[in-house]
C-alpha cells in the first residue's frame, strides 16, 4: 500500500505538485487573517479558560465552569498550561480540528472515487469552505471538532465499521449537542437492520467514559449530565430562532412561545421519523451514496425545523453537502445554496455593531435552506420504489461503497 502511494506520488509533474504545496499554504495562511480577532464567543471562552487557570488547570474541571460539556473543558484547561495568548493557542487547536475535518472529506470522497485529484478537491473545497474558515478561525468558534468526529463516524459508517462510526459520533456529540442532527442517520441504519442496535450502547458509554475525568475531579453528576437536558439547552436561547435561517425566520410569534417551541420540536420529529418511516418500508437500498444524502438531509431539515437554533447550527449541513456533491454531481448547487445562506448569516454577528445588519432578509436565507433541503429530501426518496427490495442484512459487517 505504501510503496504504491509513493509510485503514484512520483508519477505526479511536479508543476501539479508545487500547486498542490501552494493550496495547501494558503489553506493555512487564510487562517491567520483573523488569528487576533477576539469575538464575544471567545470573551466567554476566555472567561471559562480564566477560572479554569484559577483553579489549578486541570483541578479546575470539578467546578461548574460554563455550559459545555467536560471534553470541551479539558481542552481549555490544557492550553493553561500552554504559553501564549488564549485566542492564539485556541485558534490553532481548532485548526487541527478543521485539518482532521478536511481528513475525513478525503477519505469518505476517496470511497466513491478511485482517482486521488477528486477526494482531493473535494479536501481542497473543505479547507476553504468559508463557514468553515470563518468558523474556527475567526469567529473562534469550536464547531470544527464535533464537525470533524462526526464526518468520521459517516465515514466507518460507509465502511461498514459500525463500532468505530457511533463512537466517533457520540464522541462528536460528547462536545456539542448539536450532533444529535447525526443520530437521525444512526436510526435509520439501526431500523433498516444495516447497523446492530447493540452497537448504539456506545453513546451512553463514550459520554460517561469522557465525562469521567471530570466527575473524578468533583464536578456534581446531576449537573454535568444533564447538561444536554431539554430544559437547560432551552433556558440558553429564549428567542426561536438566534440569526438561524431557519422556517421561525418566517413567523413572527411573540406570544405563546413555550407552545410554538413544542410544535416545532413535536414537527420535527414527525419528519425525521416519517422519512426514516418511507425507507425502511420501502426497503430502499442503503447505499453510500443514499447514506450521505440521509445524513445531509438531516443535518439541514433537523435544524430547520427546531426552534432555538443558532446560525452556527448549520455548520454540519455546510459540510455534509459538500461531501454530498461529489456524491450526486446533479445537486452541485445544494452546497452552493447551504453555504450562502449560512455565510449570510454569520456575517452580521461578525461584522456589524447588531445581530440583524444589513445584508439580506433572514426570511431569504430560510427559504434558500429551505430549496436545498427540500431537493436533497426529493433525491433521497424519488427512486425509493425503483429501488431493490432484498431483505434486509442481519450484521453490518459489509462495506457500504458501491463497487
Amino acid at each position: 500500500m505504501l510503496r504504491e502511494r509513493v509510485r503514484r506520488l512520483r508519477a505526479v509533474p511536479p508543476a501539479e505538485l508545487l500547486l498542490i504545496v501552494v493550496l495547501v499554504g494558503l489553506a493555512l495562511a487564510v487562517r491567520l487573517v483573523g488569528r487576533h480577532e477576539f469575538t464575544a464567543d471567545m470573551r466567554i471562552f476566555a472567561v471559562w479558560y480564566g477560572k479554569l487557570e484559577a483553579a489549578g488547570g486541570l483541578r479546575g474541571l470539578g467546578e461548574p465552569i460554563g455550559n459545555y460539556n467536560a471534553p470541551f473543558l479539558y481542552l481549555l484547561a490544557l492550553l493553561t498550561y500552554v504559553p501564549g495568548p488564549l485566542v492564539v493557542k485556541a485558534k490553532a487547536l481548532w485548526l487541527v480540528f478543521d485539518a482532521l475535518l478536511v481528513f475525513f472529506t478525503y477519505r469518505i470522497v476517496a470511497l466513491r472515487h478511485r482517482s486521488w485529484r477528486v477526494p482531493l478537491l473535494a479536501a481542497f473545497v473543505m479547507a476553504f469552505l468559508p463557514t468553515v474558515v470563518i468558523n474556527s478561525s475567526f469567529y473562534g468558534q469550536c464547531d470544527a471538532i464535533w464537525g470533524a468526529f462526526g464526518l468520521g463516524g459517516v465515514y466507518y459508517l460507509l465502511r461498514g465499521r459500525p463500532w468505530w462510526g457511533v463512537s466517533l459520533c457520540a464522541v462528536a456529540l460528547a462536545f456539542k449537542p448539536q450532533a444529535i442532527f447525526l443520530f437521525p442517520l444512526l436510526g435509520l441504519l439501526a431500523l433498516a437492520g444495516r447497523l446492530p442496535w447493540r452497537t448504539l450502547l456506545a453513546v451512553p458509554a463514550v459520554l460517561v467514559v469522557l465525562d469521567l475525568p471530570a466527575l473524578l475531579l468533583g464536578r456534581d453528576p446531576i449537573d454535568l449530565l444533564t447538561l444536554y437536558s431539554p430544559a437547560r439547552q432551552a433556558s440558553w436561547v429564549s428567542a426561536l430562532t438566534s440569526s438561524a435561517a431557519s422556517v421561525y425566520a418566517f413567523l413572527p410569534v411573540t406570544t405563546r412561545l413555550d407552545a410554538v417551541r413544542a410544535l416545532g420540536d413535536v414537527f420535527a420529529v414527525a419528519v425525521v421519523t416519517g422519512v426514516c418511516w418511507i425507507l425502511v418500508a420501502t426497503r430502499a437500498r442503503l447505499d453510500a451514496a443514499r447514506i450521505v444524502t440521509a445524513a445531509a438531509f438531516f443535518a439541514m431539515v433537523v435544524p430547520w425545523l427546531l426552534p432555538g437554533m443558532h446560525e452556527r447550527y448549520f455548520y454540519l449541513a455546510d459540510v455534509l453537502t459538500v461531501v454530498l456533491a461529489f456524491y450526486r454531481p446533479r445537486l452541485w448547487f445544494v452546497p452552493l445554496l447551504v453555504q450562502v445562506a449560512s455565510l449570510l448569516s454569520y456575517l452580521p454577528f461578525l461584522f456589524w455593531n447588531t445581530r440583524h445588519g444589513p445584508f439580506v432578509d433572514l426570511k431569504v436565507l430560510a427559504a434558500l435552506l429551505f430549496a436545498a433541503l427540500l431537493t436533497t429530501g426529493y433525491a433521497l426518496l424519488a427512486d425509493v420504489r425503483a429501488a431493490p427490495r432484498i431483505p434486509a442484512p442481519r450484521r453490518s459487517a459489509e462495506v457500504l461503497v458501491d463497487a
